[in-house]
């Protein structure tokens, strides 16, 4: 039976919120997840243009090998939720001052491409290095896979990581205090290789190497090659889909347009939150909060000042933000990629700084064919813009000088695209621009800092907040919390939040094993290509030609802002939704969607039985829009499937 007061509600549905969200309802706990979108996964998702799928922000994975620092691999196998991704045959190819650099899984053909750009003498510090965080890497971090933050290891874990492997493990500590700088100085001499290395953190983690922490420049560097980067078959938005899925399968609800406005107190304890909900105000109470977002947010709008230290405020203030970040989207035609071509490259025209021209470019549709029309290509650039930019919410948003800003910007990434790609303007069909004040918009981090405050000294891993805080039941994961950006980070982060909720409950944590059943299945892009029309639907657990059907009638979906479904159902169904979540093999999630607004789940039939289907009459009178979804027809063959 659902209980009316949730044991824990989560704030945000980025990788971290539904991380944590998925494990406790997995443990049990009856678990309610809030989120201001009307789809899931914060910065990792993707939105649609007349059929093209554009990844939107976070799309370079890491952590899904099978050794290494593989934190997205144990959250699947752990929820026993199937996945399918495509392994890159090599990181990514950095063009350093033109020179291209590809950035091998083998150390040495590495070594055998930085002989380019370095001398003799070089190359041996360098080698040096790499031994150094090598047996580091391999004696500790992949030896001894961690799932959580160190700030929140508990004492017996810790000590028997100390007594198994005591020296490395001082020596890994004593990473902790010290910046990546300090410790590659130990080893390279040469100034010229430290602008080098500047440009890998700065991409990573928005840091030179002298701000970036030691131990997260070693996890970094060597799990370029050892672990290895992916990209989800069928989009980014599939891997929020499927943590949603198991969500959802474990008995999770979520609400999509909540935005939270305050998170409420009784006396010193907090005991739930009041949002802005498509239906008004409301008030949310549960015995536990877990919070997603930014720490700039929480402490200041979140948390009422009475209840929080005036010198945590002024530090949180203070905090430094990485650069605010703009992304173009492109579709262009395919002539214009070279053969050979990598689907992830790092542009550094200028090496001795770090300006707007570090871009880095996604051309994922070079692994996975399936996000965009047979010869074309989609082409994500994403770089820092130092430009002053208005908020969301300002007069200044809707002005023309903010439509010339944009303008110029697009102008000026397309120029550093041309210079790459010669001819890339004329082959362009498409392109759209997200600007800091869009990704503000849409994630809530302000001045559009996509990764947060900056994981530099004094304000480093355990210096950030922790997943347990200040206040007994409230909890947090995200960008903000120690480990940091990117999704690996985030998706730890995420564990550590529903450990510290599970042991306040004296109840099992999670922590990694030997011998956890698979639940990750990897492609290489030739294998893909190779595999039958209908490999993406494995990858959605359907069979069958009428599930294959379904998934392709559902995938027709443009996920459209202004949906013009919605307004015209006669039943309030999230028709966007239930279609997403078809796509993402959801289907149990998506029929519960129909049933929540047929009178309760306890009915068997769907409310579209004896519907005449306006959904659909308004999908087909879209501006552009050729044929309408199926969307009633959809939904019948989901109650049959079902």
């Amino acid at each position: 039976m659902k209980k009316d007061r949730p044991d824990v509600i989560v704030i945000g549905a980025g990788l971290s919120g539904l991380t944590a969200a998925a494990l406790l309802a997995k443990r049990g706990l009856s678990v309610q997840l809030l989120e201001q979108h009307y789809q899931p996964g914060g910065s990792c998702g993707a939105f649609r243009r007349d059929g093209v799928t554009f990844d939107q922000g976070t799309a370079m994975l890491f952590g899904f090998g099978s050794k290494g620092f593989n934190a997205h691999r144990f959250v699947m196998n752990e929820l026993e939720e199937p996945i399918e991704i495509i392994r890159h045959d090599m990181l990514y190819c950095l063009k350093y001052d033109g020179i291209p650099i590809h950035f091998h899984a083998d150390l040495k053909a590495f070594f055998k491409e930085l002989e380019q750009i370095f001398t003799e003498g070089e190359i041996r510090q360098i080698k040096a290095f790499y031994r150094y965080i090598g047996r580091i890497y391999h004696g500790v971090i992949a030896a001894n896979p961690i799932c959580v933050a160190p700030s929140e290891i508990d004492r017996k874990t810790g000590l028997k990581m100390v007594l198994r492997h005591p020296v490395k493990q001082l020596r890994a500590l004593n990473l902790l205090q010290k910046t990546a700088g300090e410790i590659m100085r130990r080893f390279i001499r040469s100034e010229h290789v430290i602008q080098f290395f500047n440009k890998l953190t700065s991409t990573y983690c928005y840091t030179l190497v002298d701000e970036t922490p030691a131990i997260l420049a070693v996890t970094m560097f060597m799990d370029n090659h050892f672990g290895g980067s992916y990209y989800p078959v069928g989009s980014s938005q599939q891997l929020p889909g499927k943590l949603e899925r198991a969500f959802e399968r474990y008995g999770g609800s979520v609400h999509y347009g909540h935005t939270v406005k305050q998170i409420l107190f009784d006396e010193d304890k907090v005991c739930g939150l009041l949002a802005d909900t498509p239906d008004g105000e409301k008030k949310f109470e549960a015995d536990a909060i877990v919070y997603g977002g930014t720490v700039w947010e929480l402490y200041g709008s979140l948390i009422p000042p009475e209840y929080s230290d005036p010198q945590i405020r002024s530090w949180v203030k203070g905090l430094v933000p990485t650069y605010p970040s703009v992304v173009l989207h492109c579709l262009v035609d395919a002539h214009v990629i070279p053969g050979g071509t990598l689907p992830i490259m790092m542009l550094a025209d200028n090496p001795e700084a770090i300006d707007e021209k570090e871009i880095t470019v996604y051309i994922f549709s070079l692994a996975d064919p399936s996000v965009c029309p047979a010869g074309t290509h989609t082409v994500m650039a994403i770089g820092p813009s130092l430009r002053t930019w208005p908020s969301p919410k300002s007069k200044a948003y809707q002005s023309a000088d903010y439509e010339t800003a944009k303008t110029e910007e697009t102008e000026r990434l397309l120029a550093t695209l041309e210079k790459h790609f010669p001819g890339f303007r004329k082959a362009l069909r498409y392109s759209t621009l997200a600007t800091p004040a869009t990704i503000e918009r849409y994630t809530r981090k302000p001045g559009g800092a996509v990764a947060g405050p900056k994981q530099m000294k004094g304000q480093d891993l355990l210096n950030r907040p922790h997943a347990s805080g200040p206040w007994e039941n409230l909890f947090m994961c995200g960008e903000s919390t120690v480990m940091g950006t990117g999704s690996p980070a985030v998706t730890i982060s995420g564990i550590s939040a529903a450990n510290m909720v599970l042991r306040r409950l004296k109840m099992k944590e999670f922590a990694w094993s030997r011998g956890m059943k698979d639940a990750v299945k990897e492609y290489s892009a030739a294998e893909l290509q190779k595999a039958e029309q209908g490999a993406c639907i494995q990858v959605n657990a359907l069979s069958g030609k009428e599930a294959v059907r379904l998934h392709d009638a559902a995938a027709n979906c443009q996920w459209c802002e202004d949906a013009p479904c919605l307004p015209v159902c006669p039943y309030r169904i999230d028709i966007r939704g239930a279609l997403r979540r078809i796509e993402t093999g959801n289907l149990r999630g998506a029929h519960r969607v129909l049933l929540e607004h047929g009178g309760g789940p306890d009915l068997l039939s769907i409310p579209c039985v004896d519907c005449k289907a306006p959904c659909m009459k308004a999908c087909a009178g879209k501006s552009g829009r050729a044929e309408p979804v199926e969307i009633r027809n959809v939904f019948m063959d989901l109650q049959k499937t079902i």
